[in-house]
């Protein structure tokens, strides 16, 4: 008796239904992108109970004939594929031939159909891919294919299907997918009785970027300006470094209109943001990429959702530095906005009056680079300066005369320098009481005039923020990150990183793993500024440093380079880059240091003119704003 034997059709169409169909949002994926290829310029997805029970896509495309629709539910039947050579160039979103038949082997269909221009439509019912009523029937010109009981054939399938919230939400994925590929298409997306997503179809990308990452996150996007490169075009949108996600879900890569899952591209992307968004963070946006049709393999993939570049490399290079002129050009200063907290509830009359007065003018103010969280109040206290006496500057300015100041380090400013004017303004008047406890006058405060950009130093808070402003409102400058920024960027540059001569060579311990990390890559620690030699076991002396560092520093700067460098499986480039991260961060001032006023302007007008100054080497932003709109809005001084 034979032992291999030639499966019945059915049960052949249920096995290739598996590889096509797998859940409701594989259906609407399959008939959304049939619709587009018609050339459809509406089209309204419409479910119910996630798709499983009830599922119509309706399009106004180009319709088919009485000939060709029943013809189109055969396995590998298609208008768009006639010899082998058209696989080497594919344009259309499908190609094969599988998905209707695979859909109507384990649903119950009905497609109304009727082309421009015809008189009468066209009306087919299939059950389990077997055709059961073909009519003629009045209906719109257009595709119309309502699918019902999904899986109703094959039971053991449904077990797999999450809770209908959440395959409707693969669903809303799908439509979001194709709204972003073909922003010239108005989509619709009814969900049980209720629109939850719609696209204007005018033609900007901008409309359904805004639909499908919000009104928040959409603010904090830079628009990627069409790049062209190597023969390809690169263009979209993508957020500023500051507003990074815990995750990739945000990130959608787009391949000749055709929505891919790309490693790839997803590299690109990130390598973009090397050193601008903090360790963590991933960014979010929506990447085009158009290339010849023959540089690409889209049937790789069951699905159609990964794609083959035949030159890899081109390709990371015009996403990489699309994305990365973006982000150089834009705007990266984060923006302080305030929203007032709710109204309470009418407080019981026994509850304490002042309580309940303080809870109504209370404001929270919250960044969009960071997920809101409610803060105190701010007291009066919080927002007074510590400003050094005159008699204390003119002491400070006498030490760094005789020392090298902390921002000395040979960092040439990006624009001329503006000359330091002698303070003139104060914060406090003439007329101001002793300050309590002291025994004397309160000393004027000085405030430095106004950078030849129209940016004034105000001074600085809590030892750690520069606080300016400028016509548009605050400026807050983190000293520590900002430093840090100016020096990686500097020792990046350098070609001979500068050194100081040690008088006394440090001699640095590590543990054997460490040691053995640092001999083996010994010049690579020579290379950020160590002139360091093997001394004893496990033990390295150094006699020269980076000139920005402290030798005290030395010894824990040795420890933490070798452990980078045994954790690190980076390319030499980028290791290097770890290791300056790990001296700037070390050699930059630190925050709680008091810094003088000369300091202060010196260091802002190093942040304002350097667009590369935006954020720290983890990421962190160096630089927000507070616009004077915003602080009106805190002092109910515009109406909201």
């Amino acid at each position: 008796m034979a032992i291999i034997h030639e499966l019945s059709p059915h049960l052949a169409d249920l096995i290739a239904a598996g590889e096509v169909v797998e859940r409701p949002s594989s259906v609407a994926k399959e008939l959304v992108e049939n619709a587009i290829d018609a050339g459809s310029t509406r089209i309204t997805v419409e479910l119910e109970n996630g798709g499983i029970s009830y599922l119509r896509i309706a399009d106004n495309g180009c319709g088919m004939s009485a000939e060709d629709a029943p013809v189109a539910f055969r396995r590998h039947a298609t208008s768009k594929l006639r010899t082998e050579e058209d696989l080497m160039a594919i344009g259309t979103l499908g190609f094969r031939g599988e998905a209707l038949a695979a859909i109507a082997s384990v649903t119950r269909i009905d497609l109304f159909t009727r082309q421009k221009g015809a008189i009468a439509g066209l009306h087919l019912h299939l059950e389990a891919g077997e055709l059961q009523t073909q009519e003629e029937a009045g209906c719109p010109e257009g595709t119309t294919i309502v699918v019902r009981d999904l899986f109703y054939n094959t039971p053991a399938r449904m077990k797999f299907l999450k809770k209908d919230f959440t395959e409707a939400g693969y669903i809303l994925s799908v439509v979001q997918h194709a709204a972003l590929s073909h922003p010239e298409i108005a989509f619709s997306l009814i969900r049980d009785g209720k629109q939850v997503f719609s696209t204007d179809g005018k033609g900007k990308l901008i409309a359904p970027v805004f639909a499908v990452f919000g009104k928040e996150l959409t603010a904090d996007m830079l628009e990627v300006p069409l790049t062209e490169r190597n023969g390809m075009q690169v263009h979209g949108y993508i957020v500023k470094p500051h507003a990074g996600r815990p995750n990739r879900s945000m990130q959608h890569f787009f391949v000749n209109g055709r929505y891919v899952k790309s490693r790839l591209m997803q590299a690109a992307l990130e390598e973009a943001y090397r050193n601008a968004m903090i360790t963590g963070k991933y960014p979010s946006g929506a990447v085009f990429l158009d290339l010849p049709l023959a540089a690409v393999d889209v049937n790789v993939h069951p699905a159609k959702i990964e794609v083959k570049f035949s030159q890899e490399k081109p390709v990371f290079e015009a996403v990489y530095i699309a994305c990365k002129n973006a982000l150089h050009a834009g705007d990266n200063i984060p923006q302080l906005t305030h929203r007032e907290r709710k109204a309470a509830p009418a407080p019981a009359p026994q509850e304490n009056e002042q309580a309940a007065e303080q809870q109504r003018f209370a404001v929270r103010v919250e960044t969009d680079a960071s997920p809101a969280r409610k803060v105190n109040a701010p007291k009066l206290e919080d927002f007074l300066l510590a400003v050094p006496s005159r008699e204390e500057e003119i002491h400070a300015n006498v030490l760094a005369a005789a020392s090298p100041s902390v921002f000395d380090a040979d960092v040439p400013p990006p624009h001329p320098a503006a000359p330091v004017m002698p303070a003139q303004n104060t914060v406090c008047g003439k007329g101001s009481e002793p300050a309590r406890g002291t025994g004397r006058a309160a000393a004027e405060p000085p405030v430095l005039e106004p950078l030849d950009s129209g940016i004034r130093v105000i001074g600085e808070c809590f030892q750690t923020y520069i606080i300016a402003e400028d016509k548009e409102g605050l400026i807050l400058i983190d000293k520590h990150a900002a430093h840090e920024r100016i020096l990686f960027n500097k020792l990046r540059a350098e070609i001979d990183m500068p050194q100081q001569q040690l008088l006394v060579p440090v001699i640095v311990e590590l543990t054997g793993e460490q040691a053995g990390a640092v001999q083996s890559q010994i010049e690579e620690v020579r290379k950020v500024g160590f002139a360091i030699e093997p001394f004893g076991e496990n033990s390295f002396a150094v006699r020269s440093a980076p000139a920005y560092l402290d030798s005290g520093d030395i010894q824990s700067v040795i420890s933490e380079l070798s452990e980078k460098l045994l954790s690190s499986r980076a390319v030499v480039p980028d290791r290097l880059d770890e290791l300056i991260h790990t001296v700037a961060c070390k050699a930059a001032i630190k925050a709680g240091r008091t810094t003088s006023l000369t300091e202060l302007q010196d260091l802002c007008r190093r942040v304002m003119y350097d667009e590369n100054v935006r954020s720290c080497p983890h990421g962190r932003p160096t630089t927000v704003r507070l616009t004077k709109y915003e602080m009106d809005k805190l002092f109910k001084r515009v109406n909201q």
